[in-house]
């Protein structure tokens, strides 16, 4: 069912590809304005210029325009899934300026990206982690789920599903007998727990994921105006009922811009809960980024560094990491520097909360000016957030 979406996408426009590809090699153009004045999709070009390298050559473009409309077929689906998959991969955090660059290849759904985009921005951090943004995109859920079905209506449906029809159809052929797989509906649906909508759809009693459902019978069970077919008895009429109406209401969305107030998307505040796994095929690290917030941090060691310390710690953060890793961690965090490896210990061994300790190694980070994109240094600061926050 899916792969004949995706796969009638990637040939369309691999076909754009070679009938533009024999006018680049004899030199009549450049690559970028080759596929910038193309008939590929508009999230396509996204994704192959923003890491485009003209030496490129032609079957490593198509597999970048496979890649692409994966991609794009995934956020359409399952954008709260996408998004940390794509922002995170198999890593707990990630540098703040990553993240806000992977949002730009997002063109839809911005109620999600102007959501994460205001929460980066109003917290200095050295690492936005996984269970941050997920909180942020349950809260935004959260928010548009009341826009939606406070006096729910055809327009607000319509522009729910929009991008789903629009795997199908143009937007201007979209209309009330437009129809997709029920899979997709559903797929949509429990990716960000609409338990509740979810359930209004067994009143049809035909439906099933290869069930071709119109925009109109959507907004007819949404609203609660689906007919139940007349040859049904009447207690299979009343048990349908109560099985969409004794429904306990959880979460839902809605596919339309700025849905979200301003006053609403400030609401979004920070909460670190355990992180999750997922995995995603590992993006390039080779350019070294520092995060603003690092550049704009002191130049010199908070005074505090060099407050005494009285009371003896109740742990040692120097267990939490065996002897190679703490090796690197050496290197590539303290220059090598053991005594001042051990100073910053003995500090992080009396912080209470990862607030403390996270500004601490703001400092040091600065200073020394750490590679955030080392791996090491990656897993240095998600051992410490986990203890953090395990310890809070």
């Amino acid at each position: 069912m899916f792969e004949k979406f995706v796969l009638g996408k990637i040939q369309t426009e691999n076909t754009i590809i070679n009938n533009f590809w024999e006018s680049i090699l004899s030199g009549n153009k450049l690559l970028k304005e080759a596929i910038v004045g193309s008939n590929l999709s508009d999230f396509t070009k996204t994704y192959i210029i923003s890491d485009l390298n003209e030496t490129v050559d032609k079957d490593e473009l198509q597999q970048r325009i496979e890649k692409g409309n994966k991609l794009y077929f995934n956020y359409t689906l399952r954008p709260k899934w996408t998004i940390l998959t794509f922002l995170f991969n198999n890593f707990e955090s990630r540098p703040p300026n990553e993240i806000l660059k992977k949002l730009r290849l997002f063109p839809f759904y911005n109620f999600y990206t102007d959501a994460i985009n205001d929460f980066i921005n109003k917290n200095s951090q050295i690492f936005s982690t996984k269970a941050e943004i997920t909180d942020v995109i349950d809260q935004t859920d959260r928010a548009v789920y009341q826009k939606l079905t406070t006096d729910i209506n055809n327009v607000k449906i319509r522009n729910f599903f929009l991008q789903i029809f629009k795997l199908k159809y143009e937007e201007d052929k979209y209309n009330l007998e437009s129809a997709v797989p029920y899979s997709f509906i559903k797929i949509y649906l429990e990716d960000k727990s609409y338990f509740d909508l979810l359930k209004k759809f067994t009143v049809i009693k035909i439906i099933n994921d290869e069930y071709e459902i119109s925009l109109k019978d959507i907004i007819k069970v949404l609203t609660d105006k689906y007919n139940i077919p007349e040859k049904e008895n009447i207690k299979e009429k009343e048990k349908a009922a109560e099985n969409t109406e004794d429904q306990e209401i959880i979460l839902t969305d809605v596919s339309y811009n700025k849905i979200i107030k301003k006053e609403e998307k400030e609401k979004i505040a920070l909460k670190q809960t355990e992180p999750e796994n997922s995995g995603f095929t590992k993006i390039s690290q080779s350019e070294k980024i520092y995060s603003e917030q690092l550049l704009k941090a002191g130049e010199e060691k908070n005074a505090s560094e060099n407050d005494n310390i009285i009371s003896p710690p109740d742990y040692d953060v120097k267990k939490l990491f065996n002897g190679k890793h703490l090796e690197k961690i050496t290197d590539k965090v303290y220059n090598s520097d053991l005594l001042y490896r051990d100073k910053s210990f003995t500090r992080l061994n009396h912080y209470k909360t990862w607030s403390e300790a996270s500004n601490h190694m703001k400092d040091i980070f600065k200073i020394n000016k750490v590679d955030l994109y080392s791996k090491e240094v990656i897993s240095f600061i998600n051992i410490l957030n986990e203890f953090f926050q395990n310890r809070e």
